[in-house]
């Protein structure tokens, strides 16, 4: 985070929920990074092409999560309600998210009034529970060192060349006892393109050796339509944990 001043103004929500889709085009990103993925992913949450949403949530969080008392990090968190569920559970959620379109659907879907700091990556903070979302480029964030880590849809929205910067930024963000717990998902690349994108097990333990994969299953019930429109038959979802 830069050094200069920086300035905070309470929001306030109406009683009726705001449609995001009508949050005007020129305000619907944060910062000016230059990763491959920004334009994509901005691009998406204006069109609504998020079928890698979770609109309830995701059951393997629920499922295998662990810790509470915890400053949990989530990258590229967009508006899950995993972040709720997680600040519930006793946690600091510390999350991270490129569109602002999808930051503000998050306050709003949940009915939480929110301050926003003003900075290199605006800070949008709840006022009611424990979640501050920061809006902008994830590589950006220096500033905050968490003792817990989930990721659902960050690692696999990367592109193959960028996943190992990825990676290696998450890290420098964890403390050294950090729980982790990290969903990917590998299939057929030959047969349909991402993202999400196929993370193989040995790229998964290769940036986090320690991790052990909990649970892996078929999930091409609840994938995008398009991989099932090119004619993808499998999608294998896993769930790695720390030891």
């Amino acid at each position: 985070m830069s050094g200069g001043s920086t300035r905070e103004r309470i929001v306030t929500l109406p009683i009726e929920r705001v449609n995001c889709g009508q949050i005007p085009r020129q305000a619907v990103s944060c910062g000016t990074g230059v990763a491959q993925v920004q334009e994509p992913w901005i691009e998406r949450w204006q069109e609504g092409r998020i079928g890698w949403h979770e609109a309830e949530g995701s059951a393997s969080l629920r499922k295998f999560w662990r810790a509470n008392d915890r400053d949990v990090l989530v990258p590229l968190c967009g508006k899950s309600k995993d972040l709720r569920w997680l600040a519930d559970q006793g946690n600091r959620i510390i999350g991270v998210e490129l569109s602002e379109l999808a930051v503000r659907a998050f306050f709003e879907e949940q009915a939480l009034e929110y301050t926003v700091t003003d900075g290199r990556l605006p800070a949008y903070k709840a006022t009611e529970v424990a979640i501050t979302i920061y809006c902008g480029d994830y590589l950006d964030l220096t500033q905050v060192q968490c003792n817990a880590h989930y990721d659902r849809g960050a690692l696999i929205a990367m592109p193959a060349d960028l996943r190992a910067s990825y990676a290696a930024h998450t890290s420098s963000l964890l403390t050294a006892d950090a729980e982790q717990l990290i969903i990917t998902l590998d299939y057929d690349d030959t047969v349909a393109t991402g993202p999400p994108f196929p993370v193989s097990s040995e790229e998964v333990l290769l940036y986090w050796p320690d991790l052990v994969c909990v649970d892996e299953h078929d999930d091409i019930a609840n994938c995008p339509p398009k991989f099932i429109e090119a004619g993808l038959t499998s999608m294998l979802q896993k769930v790695w944990r720390s030891r």
